[in-house]
């Protein structure tokens, strides 16, 4: 009995050993699984704490400028006061002004004369404003040819010099290059020549420079083939140009002249309709007409019956782009007619 007691209590303590054992894992791990949690929770409490104090810093940072000078923000953060940015608008648009009238030529006005000539860079499409004739009472008439050289400039040239009046011709370089005997023969014979491009081509639609090099390659032209310096003045193709035009032809010392009277000649094959075209009533009258680009028989033809018309009324027939009125026989002052004429309406201008 004596050695049971110490067994049994041997064996109540065994058995509360092993029943202790398990709760003490438990505890442990209870422990541990605390551990981590708290630890955890100090982990992300101090990762809030990082933030916070981060977005705080960034806050600051953000809220500095309100407080301090503007220049220490980027320059693309600063805002310009309107009234600046209109001042500054102002003097960039005065800058681009003054740059612009540097680069385009100032253009004379029209119908600006020098001589027998318009002035570079004018256009004149009469000759009622020109100086020489101021004191004129006598109708006047320019003659005019364009497109040549060509096949009918010889007939033409017979016929102003059988009725020993002048005449002026706008000649196309190409056509220069292709007939200069031509160019020549209108030189020697005393009639002045003006360029009426190279190629024919509408100035208005072209580029500055296409406009430059259909003027410049004309006058080169022409004063190969006739010599240098007989190039005063233009006439633009369909009578169509701009302001880019006259500038161009001002940077090359040429004027422009048009017409007043269209004789519709390049289009029209009836010498009777070009008589009646070419003698309406007028005072002043420059005349178009053509001695190539086509078929220009019918102008032959009328030619010799318009001279008869203005002369049978005492008309005046001078050339220009010369350096003298009437192919020599004049001075630059023209004389005053004994018995006035009465000036008729002058037409509308054609073509």
């Amino acid at each position: 009995m004596m050695n049971r007691s110490p067994n049994h209590s041997d064996g109540q303590s065994q058995s509360q050993g092993s029943a202790s054992f398990p709760v003490a894992k438990v505890g442990v791990a209870l422990v541990a699984v605390a551990a981590l949690v708290f630890g955890g929770w100090r982990g992300i409490e101090r990762q809030a704490e990082r933030s916070d104090s981060t977005g705080q810093a960034g806050a600051a940072t953000l809220q500095t400028p309100r407080s301090s000078s503007a220049a220490t923000w980027p320059q693309s953060f600063v805002v310009t006061p309107v009234s600046t940015a209109l001042k500054q608008k102002a003097a960039a648009d005065q800058a681009a002004a003054a740059a612009a009238a540097t680069t385009i030529p100032a253009l004379p006005q029209r119908g600006a004369w020098d001589e027998l000539a318009p002035v570079p860079g004018s256009e004149v499409h009469d000759v009622s404003s020109l100086p020489a004739l101021s004191k004129e009472l006598a109708p006047v008439v320019v003659l005019t040819f364009d497109d040549g050289p060509g096949p009918q400039t010889a007939a033409i040239l017979d016929i102003l010099q059988r009725e020993q009046v002048t005449a002026s011709f706008f000649m196309l370089g190409s056509q220069v290059r292709e007939r200069p005997e031509g160019a020549r023969a209108v030189a020697a014979a005393g009639f002045p020549i003006g360029s009426h491009t190279m190629d024919h081509k509408d100035l208005a639609t072209l580029t500055p420079y296409e406009v430059e090099r259909e003027i410049r390659d004309s006058t080169s032209a022409i004063n190969e083939v006739v010599g240098k310096g007989t190039v005063q003045c233009m006439r633009a193709p369909y009578g169509s140009f701009n302001d880019e035009t006259l500038g161009v032809a001002k940077e090359q010392s040429l004027g422009l002249v048009g017409w007043d009277v269209d004789t519709e000649d390049w289009k029209v094959r009836d010498s009777a309709r070009i008589l009646a075209r070419a003698t309406m009533p007028g005072h002043r009258q420059l005349i178009l007409m053509h001695d190539a680009g086509g078929n220009r028989d019918a102008t032959v033809a009328a030619l010799p019956q318009i001279i008869a018309r203005y002369k049978a009324q005492g008309a005046r027939f001078i050339s220009l782009c010369g350096s003298e009125l009437d192919g020599g026989n004049a001075t630059t002052e023209a004389p005053v007619v004994a018995s006035p004429v009465t000036t008729a309406p002058k037409p509308p201008t054609l073509g």
